[in-house]
Formats: C-alpha cells, structure tokens, sequence
C-alpha cells in the first residue's frame, strides 16, 4: 500500500505542484498575462467594432448605358430599388465613369452594351458587364449582389413571358428568391468573426506558453542553467498540470470571447452552448499540448514574435473562411488537419450558426481529442529527450565557465564583453 501511495502519490502531487508553480508563472509575468486573458477579452470586442455595421447599404454607381432601351432603363430603375445600391448618376462614356470612381464619387460602373436589348429579344444572352473598386470588399459584394439579383429576376420575367402562351405559369419559370439560413443577416462580422474568435484563443494560448518558456530560458542562462522557478516533477506529471493551470486561465475568457462577444454583438447563436463547451474542451487541451511542442522552437522572448505570432495569418487562411478549402494544395490540406483550430472554428460555426448538434460534429470532436493524444506523446518526448538533456548541457558548460551562457547572450546581441553584468543568485532570482 505504501508502494502504491509513493507511486501515485507522488505522479498526482507532481500534478498539483506543477499546476500552482504554473500559476504562479503566468501572474507574475506581464506579457504572458496580456496573451492568456487581455488578447482575448480586447481582440474580439475590436474585430467586432471594426466589421460594425455588417453590411453595407445604398453603394453609389453610376451607369453607362449605351442602348437606351426602355429593357436597360428598367433594370436600371429594379437595381436602383435594391437596399444595396443607390444609382447616382447617368454617365456618357467610360472614361467620365472611371473619372468619378478615381475621385471617389462612385464605386462601382454598371455598362450596358448598344445590343443589349436586341440580344434578349432574339432569345440570345444579353450582357450587363458590372466594374468595381475592389479596395473595399462589403462595397463589392453589395454590388455584385444587387446586379445577380436584378438579372435573375428579370430574366424569370422574360422567360415567363414567351411562355405564357403555351402554358399558364401563373408567374415567372424560376423564381428567385433569397433563404439566408443561420446568419439571417447576411452580415460580414457574423461570417468572420466566429472562426477569428476560436483562432485568437489558440493563438493566445501558444504564444502565452511560448512566452513562460522563454522567460524559463532567460532565468537558467543567468543562474548557470538552473530554473528554481521549474518544479521538479515526471514529464507527464508536469505537462498535465500545465494543461490543468491552462484550461482553469481560460475558463473565463472563453466565456467572454465565444458566449458574450456574439451575445453583445447579436451574432448567431444558434446552437446549445453546453455542446459547444463540449465541444472547446478538447480543443483547448489540444492547443495547450501543441503550445507545449512549439516551445522547443523558441529560445528568448523575442523569437515568440518571430517563430508564433506570424502563424496567426496561415492559421486563419487554413480554415477555409478567406480561401476555399478544395482549392487548396493537397499538403495545405494535409498541415490544416494538425491545427486544433482548423477543427474547433469549423465546428463552433456549424454549432453556433447552422444550429448543428455536437453529434452531428463528431468527426471534429474526435479529431480533436486524437490530436491531443497525439500532442501529448510529442511533447512528452520533447520534454524527456530535448529539453532536458538542454538544461543539462546548460549546466555542465557552467561548470566549466560559470559565466559561459552570459557571454553567449550578450555575444548573441552584439556584445562582446560583459560590461559588468552580474550573474543573479537563485534566491534574488525567487525574490
């Protein structure tokens, strides 16, 4: 029995001890609290504030009409009638239509060709050539959406008419008509923003743990490769508590960024939240686990920028949201089944606004649990076979030169003398 309570005893005490030290890390370090709790109680209410209002009304064209037909005045007059476009002016040419979009007077050009209407009364396409300033997107979307809608319609009228004498249709062939399911709206925030929620809470994470590595690092190079601020516990028992201290940090700012941001914002909320914390749990234990594996990739404070912060846009453009997933290249397809974020953004989207069940997401809620399986194995074995033997090392060369890491890193900014510096003792360092 005392074999079993030395075992286990110690493996769980491992757990606490390295849960509280880790704690005591994150409070204590000012960069790591701004990336675990301010990056994702700020970014979400900015993003949100910068998409605000989601969609765009009354964009200014112009039209260039060269049929003047009473067929290319009517559909001018439906496109001027749509909530997204507002027709201001009547060009004669091209080149005054490109005048007023370079002096901002209008954004978009809409160009009816001399046989426009000659076409459609022959049974032939007729064509509307539609021109935009693509410097705002929502500008260009309203645009095009206006223009598609306008020409089904007309055409259902048209084709209604020349076979209204063969059959009574009772109105127009097809008719057209805009369903808009889980983001009633339409808007732009409430298609974004929801994959840009769960992303600034992976990245917040990985660069947090980054952060506290790095800071580990910087404490062994001035105490001759000794970290008193490392509990010395098993690898798993240290990884699992740092995941425990990681999941009870962002308890509350998962609440805020994924239940209060689109509850303040009146995104779509369509799914029960309960599954959808379900749903984030594996997620941020996966992310915690990777945080943990990445780390070994920095070194200083400084390399958390350059090696993690840079991922955030690669993250965000793998999800699909920005660029269609099947147009991908096949290894880009293949990285983006290692990111937890691909699967929890994925996810929390089919929850929150297609109204999808956790059962219905189980293919990435299991995902996302063999990713953390799969994360911890690695960072174990980085942690036991990397890490390690590196503080080590950094160890055994203090012997020889006590001031041997110092020297590295002032050689490494650019000094090569020590001007001074001073090694700090553990116990100033615990101070």
């Amino acid at each position: 029995m005392s074999d079993f309570n030395n075992k286990y005893g110690g493996w769980l005490g491992g757990i606490a001890r390295s849960m509280r030290q880790e704690f005591k890390l994150v409070l204590r370090d000012e960069a790591v609290i701004i990336f675990f709790v301010v990056l994702a109680v700020v970014y979400p209410p900015l993003y949100s504030l910068i998409y605000n209002t989601e969609v765009t009304r009354d964009v200014s064209i112009v039209v260039v009409d060269d049929n003047r037909s009473a067929l290319s005045r009517e559909f001018t007059r439906k496109l001027d009638a749509t909530p997204d476009v507002k027709v201001v002016s009547y060009c004669k040419n091209m080149d005054e239509a490109r005048r007023l979009m370079a002096e901002k007077k209008t954004y978009a050009v809409v160009y009816f060709p001399s046989d426009f209407d000659i076409s459609v009364a022959r049974g032939q396409q007729g064509h509307v050539s539609l021109y935009c300033d693509m410097s705002v997107m929502m500008r260009y979307k309203a645009a095009l959406t206006a223009l598609t809608n306008v020409q089904m319609e007309m055409c259902t009228e048209l084709q209604g008419q020349k076979s209204a004498h063969i059959i009574d249709l009772g109105g127009g062939i097809v008719e057209s008509r805009q369903v808009p399911l889980g983001n009633t709206g339409m808007g732009i925030a409430s298609a974004v923003l929801p994959f840009i929620l769960v992303y600034v809470l992976q990245q917040g994470m990985i660069m947090g743990i980054a952060m506290l590595h790095a800071g580990s690092m910087g404490r062994r190079r001035r105490n001759r490769g000794v970290d008193r601020l490392t509990e010395d516990a098993l690898p798993a028992s240290m990884l699992l508590g740092k995941v425990l201290a990681h999941l009870t940090i962002y308890v509350l700012p998962t609440l805020f960024a994924l239940y209060f941001v689109p509850l303040i914002f009146r995104f779509p909320m369509n799914g029960n939240f309960l599954q959808v914390l379900l749903m984030v749990l594996p997620f941020l234990i996966a992310t915690s686990l990777l945080g943990n594996v990445l780390r070994v990739l920095v070194k200083n404070r400084e390399g958390v920028f350059l090696i993690i912060a840079f991922t955030s846009v690669i993250f965000v453009f793998l999800t699909g949201v920005s660029w269609p997933a099947y147009e991908m290249a096949p290894h880009w397809q293949a990285i983006r089944m290692l990111i937890p974020g691909y699967w929890a953004a994925n996810a929390y989207v089919h929850m929150e606004v297609g109204g999808a069940t956790l059962g219905q997401m189980s293919t990435s809620y299991i995902a996302l649990w063999v990713l953390a399986a799969i994360y911890f194995v690695m960072a174990y074995l980085i942690e036991l076979l990397v890490l390690r033997p590196r503080y080590k090392a950094m160890q055994l060369e203090c012997e020889i030169d006590r001031e041997a890491l110092r020297k590295r890193e002032l050689y490494e900014q650019g000094d090569d003398e020590l001007d001074g510096a001073e090694l700090l003792d553990d116990e100033e360092e615990d101070e």
